[in-house]
């Protein structure tokens, strides 16, 4: 009886293809500040570990998974396009040598700055531009927290200089992009997601009209990380502003109140703590948990 031969393995075969579009923003890091250039950029991606709440840091929330890889081709995309999904075209006039692609006006990418990463088949990618449905892709926020590797070609640590080919680190943060679907304004997406309009424009420069005007079907923008739930009871004494109980936290994730405790009994569901007889979730550790299911459900 012989065995299944074994697959051959590749130094490539943790990582993930990815596809990435970054923006530089006139401050570097403020988000708010006015937009200077929009970068396109495939490589390879490794998950390393995800942030909880005792981890936040600059550029890092809880529920964010940290990712380390190789850039391997960019390109200079046009700073406003009418198309939302032209950075998941087949069709890119790619830079692979050479610096980060740069103009007589754009200069060169810096860290920190922030967009979005397509992490999925990069064959499923075609033209024009759109975003591939159904997928086991992930779309997510993404926040580039240094480019270049410990001491590298030209400089140390961030000061490398900006070659294709280089060491990246960053933050994927699920569940910060949403598709706009019909009928959706930014007061209706506001309203959903705990926030504010003003919040939104800040994530989102280049929205215009008015906050009742209905979005662009199927565009996509960024929205601020989801503090609380809309449901959830925070107006008495036994429940600290932060903490789900059993109750809020099963009304919350639409589940009963008898299977949260199974999960606790069981340790499948979110972390909880014990404080006296009462059992508290804070937000941060649910949405963590949110994520890494959401993560195992899509293989």
């Amino acid at each position: 009886m012989t065995g299944t031969p074994a697959l051959p393995t590749s130094a490539l075969q943790p990582y993930a293809n990815a596809r990435l579009l970054l923006f530089s923003n006139a401050l570097p890091g403020v988000l708010d500040s006015t937009r200077t250039g929009r970068f396109l950029f495939e490589g390879f991606l490794k998950r390393l570990r995800g942030i909880s709440s005792k981890e936040n840091a600059p550029g890092l929330d809880t529920g964010d998974f940290t990712y380390e890889g190789y850039l391997t081709r960019g390109a200079l995309l046009p700073l406003t396009s009418s198309q939302p999904w032209d950075w998941l075209s087949s069709t890119i006039s790619w830079s692979t040598t050479g610096i980060r692609p740069v103009s007589a006006t754009t200069p060169a990418l810096l860290a920190p700055c922030f967009g979005v990463a397509w992490l999925g088949p990069l064959a499923e990618l075609r033209s024009p531009g759109r975003l591939p449905s159904p997928s086991r892709g992930q779309l997510a926020a993404f926040s580039v927290t240094e480019f270049g590797g410990l001491y590298g070609a030209g400089g140390i640590g961030s000061l490398t200089q900006p070659l294709l080919g280089e060491r990246v680190q960053a933050a994927l943060k699920p569940n910060r992009v949403v598709v706009v679907a019909s009928g959706e304004s930014l007061n209706v997406l506001a309203e959903r997601h705990l926030t504010t309009v003003t919040t939104l424009r800040g994530l989102n420069p280049t929205l215009t009209g008015r906050p009742s005007d209905p979005l662009p079907v199927g565009s996509w923008l960024f929205i601020p990380k989801r503090r609380a739930a809309a449901n959830a009871d925070t107006s008495t004494t036994s429940l600290p502003a932060g903490f789900y109980t059993p109750e809020t936290l099963a009304s919350y994730l639409g589940v009963s109140t008898s299977t949260i405790y199974s999960w606790n009994s069981s340790g499948y569901g979110p972390p909880f703590v014990k404080l006296g007889n009462l059992v508290r979730y804070t937000y941060e550790d649910v949405e963590l948990w949110l994520a890494r299911q959401l993560e195992l459900s899509r293989g």
